[in-house]
């Protein structure tokens, strides 16, 4: 029976079914491992193609956002097209400039400059050219094309991707965010010497009123479709300081037709340093608050009947008149400061900027001065304590602790005075504009050749030894506020300011600044 067993073990079909299961068992797991390699072969590509179309993403983004900011560079130096060019090269993605990087090649980056008229009318942004003059250019496009190289593109024979982007950007201008802004022009004797005929036919003074004029001619007193009044809710409120001071009495002669000039009276502290706050039989101020310049904004003419308009020596009325004191800033600078300040309290959400036009070289005299070490003591006396001692005067002996010291008010160290006051300004929110009119660059700011502060500002670097130019820089908020006729070889420190010499353009220039470069439609026409 054992053996009958044993035999039918050894059958043929017996050993031809178990080879036949053990085969179809290896077959099915040669599919499974087939299945595996395609799935995963699918997801992986799957993974590149979400990984590459990412990349490809962030790029492009990458080229959008560079060529959205070389575009508002460039507009930010408009009219200068020169300087735009420049700009919009610096805030590239093109190789070795600001926004330069490994995921964008062969950039190229082409300004296009465009005079449009939709900017024009809605914007009330004028073309210019680049000296300020009408004609030129108000908007710029600014195309951007790059190639991406892929990572996974290689696979298919895709090695890169060909992208391009377009921006176009307005040039600053036409705001209508409520400003207060504060001039502050010199009305020294030396504003009285004859223009050499590249600003104007006339005095100095007469030019710089002229420039003022184009100032308010170009401001927006009033909301769109309103009649401009004092009791109209104001877009550009402006104010003019006059120095030196003369009394409260007589001030109003600088605003009326035909009434003669006000009296000067010398730069006085009451009791430095504790009070440097001029007399209130005194100011600087000879027009307050005012939005009735122009009768509307859309008007191309001033109103003739606004005292601002007056004092600025328009409707055929002589304006401001000089006065017979010598140069001194600071305290015309802070009584102009404290008025913004309180005119932006009573106007929540306006700002403030100031205007100082003149040469920059401070040389006021006080009674008993350090003369050894700059200052001055002739006729006119113009600085004056009415009690206490001003710095810079005296001796060691009379006044041990401040007749060396440069400290706000002092008869040393004056033009270095008005660059921390300027500068305090600054610190305080307001933008500060300087104009060099024939400003010097050697002879000038005696008073600081030993004693004065040192500092770096934003406008520029001052310290002993520098000159009016200098002194106009550094009270700059910023080096392209700083503005000059470069009469003197005084240049403006920002290149895109270098061409815009004349009065009349400097101000306008200084209107389109207070606002900013806008991104426009691409297709705006």
């Amino acid at each position: 029976m054992k053996q009958l067993g044993n035999q039918l073990g050894k059958l043929p079909g017996k050993r031809l079914g178990n080879s036949t299961m053990r085969r179809l068992l290896r077959s099915e797991k040669g599919q499974a491992a087939v299945l595996v390699m395609i799935t995963a072969t699918s997801m992986m590509a799957l993974a590149a193609a979400s990984v590459e179309t990412g990349h490809v993403y962030y790029a492009y983004q990458r080229l959008v956002a560079s060529t959205n900011s070389a575009a508002l560079a460039g507009a930010a130096a408009m009219p200068n097209t020169t300087q735009a060019s420049l700009n919009v090269a610096q805030y590239s993605s093109q190789s070795g400039d600001l926004n330069a990087t490994s995921m964008l090649l062969n950039v190229t980056a082409t300004p296009t400059y465009q005079c449009l008229n939709a900017v024009s009318n809605t914007l009330n942004v004028a073309c210019e050219t680049s000296t300020g003059a009408a004609g030129g250019y108000n908007a710029l496009s600014v195309t951007q094309t790059a190639t991406i190289p892929m990572w996974f593109g290689g696979l298919i024979g895709m090695h890169q991707m060909n992208v391009s982007y377009t921006a176009k950007a307005a040039m600053a201008g036409g705001q209508n965010t409520p400003w207060n802004i504060a001039i502050v022009l010199d009305a020294t004797p030396s504003m009285a010497y004859y223009d050499n005929g590249m600003q104007c036919n006339g005095t100095q003074l007469t030019c710089a009123k002229g420039g003022i004029q184009a100032l308010l001619n170009d401001l927006y007193p009033c909301g769109l479709g309103q009649t401009c009044a004092s009791s109209t809710t104001y877009v550009d409120s402006v104010s003019l300081f006059v120095f030196p001071a003369v009394t409260s009495g007589t001030v109003y002669k600088d605003s009326t037709c035909g009434v003669g000039s006000p009296t000067a009276v010398a730069y006085t502290f009451p009791d430095p340093p504790s009070n440097t706050t001029l007399p209130s039989s005194d100011t600087y101020l000879v027009v307050t608050w005012s939005n009735d310049y122009k009768t509307t904004d859309s008007s191309t003419a001033l109103n003739t009947s606004s005292h601002m308009v007056i004092a600025a020596g328009g409707g055929g009325c002589s304006g401001v008149s000089t006065r017979f004191e010598w140069t001194y800033y600071p305290q015309a600078i802070d009584a102009a400061q404290a008025a913004l300040l309180v005119q932006q309290a009573a106007n929540p959400g306006s700002q403030n900027a100031m205007i100082i036009l003149g040469d920059g070289d401070l040389n006021a005299c006080a009674s008993n001065a350090n003369t050894t070490a700059g200052a001055c003591n002739t006729t006119p006396i113009s600085l004056i304590a009415s009690e206490g001692t001003l710095n810079g005067t005296g001796t060691i002996a009379s006044n041990p602790s401040g007749y060396e010291s440069y400290a706000y008010p002092s008869a040393l160290g004056e033009c270095g005075q008005a660059v921390l006051e300027a500068q305090a300004a600054t610190a305080a929110g307001t933008k500060v504009y300087t104009i060099g009119y024939g400003s010097p660059t050697t002879g000038s700011c005696v008073t600081d050749k030993t004693y004065s502060a040192s500092m770096t500002a934003t406008g520029g670097t001052w310290g002993p030894g520098k000159q009016g130019c200098d002194a106009l820089a550094a009270m700059a908020s910023a080096a392209v506020n700083f503005y000059s006729d470069d009469g003197s070889g005084c240049e403006a420190s920002a290149p895109s300011n270098q061409n815009i010499t004349k009065l009349t353009a400097i101000f306008r220039a200084i209107t389109s600044n207070l606002s900013t470069p806008r991104l426009i439609p691409s297709g705006t026409t």
